[in-house]
């Protein structure tokens, strides 16, 4: 049970960091879609709908309020639409990773770079060490930078179909 609560108290920690250093106005979700179109431009909204865990018409409503904030284009493609990151999106997404690493680095501020080295071996363990489909896999990395991460250890937990 020990092991549960530090577990605990360390997510709700983190969350904390993350909520508070989101740039003016935006929430977690929010980030985590502004996240999953710079990194994947020109995807779906249905594509979206299923990694940062709204309904389908949730996810319309985001686009909506992000692309009413200037952050989001939508572009005809046939019968869907392609979502893009427009320059105002773009840039909170650059406030936003920054606002992740400083979260993460107030986080970790406790430990030293041993201690954050041996930490980090074994978040990757145990994020390589869930088997998972390519929708889940996105979905745990929808508040990543994805350019930063070069060896993700949850791309190697995709089990392929």
């Amino acid at each position: 049970m020990h092991e549960s609560n530090l577990w605990a108290a360390w997510t709700v920690r983190s969350h904390d960091a993350l909520t508070a250093g989101l740039p003016s106005g935006l929430g977690l979700r929010d980030a985590s879609a502004l996240t999953l179109i710079g990194s994947h431009p020109g995807c779906s909204a249905d594509w979206l709908w299923a990694r940062i865990g709204l309904t389908q018409s949730g996810t319309v409503r985001l686009v909506d309020r992000l692309e009413g904030l200037g952050y989001v284009a939508r572009e005809r493609a046939g019968r869907s639409l392609r979502l893009s990151l427009l320059p105002a999106g773009e840039e909170a997404l650059l406030a936003w990773n920054q606002a992740r690493e400083d979260a993460s680095a107030a986080v970790l501020a406790g430990l030293t770079r041993a201690q954050r080295s041996q930490l980090a071996k074994l978040l990757e363990l145990g994020l390589r060490g869930t088997e998972r489909v390519r929708v889940e896999a996105d979905a745990t990395c929808r508040l990543c930078d994805w350019q930063a991460c070069k060896r993700c250890p949850v791309d190697k937990s995709v089990r392929e179909p």
